[in-house]
């Protein structure tokens, strides 16, 4: 790693069509001797080969080059969300993916329900919602409750077991609403829940968002992302839990 982090540039600029040592001079604005100096080494290391049009890339330079950007990227990600990943403990699993380009929303001690709002807005737009929720938030429900007014196709609910006791007991109207609803279907998980996660699709685009709860049950943050991986990654979280919960309509309630 300390090799390619140090001849980065020149591995990157010889690229695989190949390139003479001239070029690789002017091109990086560095003396012939740093430019020697750099060959040796990545040739040694089996990075680079000489060729009929100079130096290129090996097939293990190519790979290795490609894996440091993919590191780069996600070292950049991490660095985005800085402060909230600092006050979490280890012991949370959250891909680095998540804050590729992402929209981050932070908890202020002035307005502590950002968010829940930012998150009520990703799912106020779409067509078509998936959604992991292990607490009621009042303004949350309100959203879903307002769902059934909409021209949206369909809306996937999963509750934590605390959450639906919740709705059970103070909510009522909310949850007959929810559950009369035949395009809103309401799914019970017994697994404990971290996050709450969102896919927000309409015909052309899909959006995902991930509140973040701190240690109290309330949202600390909200993070929001139309990166394919990180979209990739939170359906896969959505996926899991369904696959893993009973929908709520089999279920008595009481």
């Amino acid at each position: 790693m300390s090799l390619l982090t140090k001849r980065e540039p020149i591995l990157r600029v010889v690229g695989s069509e190949g390139i003479g040592k001239r070029d690789l001079v002017d091109q990086l604005q560095v003396s012939r001797s740093t430019v020697d100096r750099g060959i040796r080494e990545l040739e040694a290391a089996g990075l680079l080969r000489r060729s009929s049009e100079g130096y290129q890339r090996t097939l293990l330079g190519e790979l290795l080059l490609s894996e440091y950007d993919e590191f780069a990227t996600q070292t950049d990600s991490l660095l985005a969300g800085q402060e909230l990943l600092a006050d979490l403990s280890a012991e949370h699993e959250l891909d680095p993916v998540v804050f590729q380009n992402a929209r981050i929303v932070t908890a202020s001690k002035h307005d502590p329900h950002l968010p829940i709002s930012a998150f009520c807005s990703l799912i106020a737009e779409a067509r078509w919602t998936q959604t992991v929720c292990p607490a009621v938030f009042p303004q949350l429900l309100d959203q879903w409750v307002d769902l059934c007014d909409q021209e949206m196709i369909r809306a996937d609910i999963v509750l934590s077991e605390p959450a639906v006791s919740t709705l059970v007991s103070s909510h009522t109207d909310s949850l007959e609403t929810l559950l009369a609803e035949s395009r809103i279907a309401l799914h019970q998980v017994e697994l404990e829940l971290t996050y709450g996660v969102a896919i927000a699709e309409d015909e052309s685009s899909a959006t995902g968002g991930l509140v973040v709860l701190d240690n109290r049950g309330g949202a600390r943050a909200y993070i929001e992302t139309e990166a394919d991986n990180a979209v990739s990654w939170l359906r896969d979280l959505i996926t899991d839990k369904l696959l893993q919960s009973t929908p709520l309509s089999e279920q008595p309630i009481e």
